[in-house]
């Protein structure tokens, strides 16, 4: 057996070993420890036998030498330099990656085992085995042996590299699905998801890249072309990504542009359709008010017609001129507030009070009363205006008393306005009791022009003083151009 052939070798090499060594020496250690109370079949030990098992091998003794101060220099020089030469061992020797050999406690235990064993021995007698099975021994020789051929560096470098080149082909493929999954998160439009895919594809090359730098064996150029492969197609991945992005933000943008375009549309097509809404009203409403302008114009042209009407002379008005100047009568007189003056130039011309009502003219003094108002009422004379004969008319200091003028003002009026057609002469005042009234040369010629022309009326008897009243009535207005002193206000 095989066993048997080297436990005779073994036995022939310690005892060649024993007769070669001076009792001085010591044999070198083959295992942690030698056993001290080993069973061989003698009680006797050899000398030589004690010195191995008690005492460790001693240094040979030699005497000093003694050394030059130059010597003691330079060999601490070099003991410096050898132990920095020490340190960059140690640290290369930290960057060396260990080889483990995970079966290598057992296999130590077996052949320590073994070791023990082969130990039982006599050395001047033949070996002689103890209890421990020859088969066993066997099978712990064969379990050595063959954990010695199996965890060879060699081997064990070569299943490293084998699963170098596992783990390499395994990301490689984890890559390219992950690569497959993020274009299909991109076409998807998932953007999120395509980044977290790309930030895991980022994670894996550093580590393939990692395992690509250390794999030793096969072909660098193939694993390195592998990794170059897998970051182009992973840079394009993410330039497709960014310009995905950017087309869906371009067309986002581009969609936000016309619906802002649509809605900038339609509200133009609002506004136009406001403004010509607005043009159709402005139109109709100028329309209309054309219309009532014209209306108003027409109406107001109509009563200027009817004023103008009012203008025409008597037949015989050089008559009435001729009585008037025969009697010395050249101006006649209206009293009324200095406050209407301005309305008076504005609507040119003093207007009876009916008529100021239905135009709507408001004026700050009307001047007449509300018993002197029911009074032309009762006598018809609501829409004349009426003149005097003289600048003290007592009833210009009735309306100041009574407060319906403030501050009066004497207007002079041309004598002309007797020559209208309408025009009416009353001689006395024209709502008293028992006065004429009319409009015809007879009716001027009843005025007793002798009491009028008096500058009062307080040196007259108490029948002519009714008569300083006389009054001449004008149809509706007295045109501003008949009234002579108008500018001197």
């Amino acid at each position: 057996m095989k066993i048997f052939k080297w436990i005779a070798a073994y036995f022939n090499k310690i005892c060649s070993y024993f007769s070669r060594k001076t009792p001085t020496q010591v044999i070198p250690e083959l295992g942690k420890e030698t056993p001290k109370d080993v069973p061989n079949g003698d009680d006797s030990e050899p000398p030589a036998e004690k010195k191995i098992a008690s005492e460790p091998e001693k240094a040979p003794q030699t005497q000093p030498n003694h050394k030059t101060d130059f010597e003691a220099v330079k060999i601490t020089k070099e003991l410096a330099i050898l132990d920095k030469k020490l340190i960059k061992i140690e640290q290369k020797q930290k960057q060396i990656e260990p080889v483990f050999f995970p079966q290598s406690y057992n296999t130590d235990k077996n052949i320590e085992k073994l070791y023990l064993t082969l130990q039982e021995y006599d050395s001047t007698k033949n070996l002689k085995f103890s209890t421990f099975p020859i088969g066993e021994i066997e099978a712990i020789w064969q379990k050595s042996e063959s954990f010695v051929e199996e965890q060879t560096l060699t081997k064990l470098f070569q299943k490293r590299e084998t699963d170098r080149v596992k783990q390499f082909k395994k990301l490689n493929k984890e890559i390219e699905n992950l690569q497959t999954q993020v274009a299909k998160q991109i076409a998807q439009d998932d953007f999120a998801s395509a980044k977290t895919s790309i930030r895991n594809l980022e994670h894996l090359l550093k580590s393939i890249q990692i395992f690509s730098v250390k794999i030793i064996q096969g072909n660098a150029k193939d694993n390195k072309r592998v990794v170059s492969n897998l970051v182009i197609k992973t840079a394009e991945l993410r330039k497709k990504l960014a310009n995905r992005e950017n087309q869906i933000e371009a067309e986002r943008q581009a969609k936000a542009l016309k619906i802002q375009q649509v809605a900038a549309e339609q509200r133009r097509l609002a506004e136009e359709a406001k403004r010509e809404e607005e043009n159709k009203q402005r139109e109709q409403q100028y329309l209309v008010k054309k219309q009532q302008e014209e209306a108003r114009s027409k109406k107001e042209e109509e009563k200027k017609q009817e004023l103008q009407q009012l203008l025409v002379k008597k037949s015989n008005w050089q008559e009435f001129a001729k009585v008037l100047q025969a009697n010395g009568i050249t101006t006649l007189y209206h009293f009324t507030d200095r406050a209407n003056i301005d309305y008076i130039k504005r609507y040119g011309g003093l207007f009876s009070w009916q008529h100021l009502r239905k135009t709507g003219i408001e004026v700050p003094y009307e001047g007449g009363g509300s018993l002197s108002k029911d009074l032309d009422r009762r006598y018809g004379l609501e829409d004349f205006v009426r003149v005097c004969f003289t600048e003290n008319h007592p009833m210009m200091y009735v309306a100041r008393n009574e407060g319906r003028i403030q501050n009066p003002v004497i207007l002079k009026i041309n004598t002309e306005v007797c020559g209208f057609q309408n025009t009416k002469f009353a001689n006395m005042n024209a709502t008293r009791n028992g006065h004429s009234c009319g409009n015809t040369l007879a009716d001027l010629q009843r005025i007793k022009f002798e009491v009028v022309k008096q500058r009062t009326h307080f040196d007259l008897s108490e029948q002519d003083k009714p008569y300083f009243q006389a009054e001449v009535l004008i149809k509706t207005w007295i045109p501003i151009e008949y009234i002579t002193n108008i500018n001197q206000f």
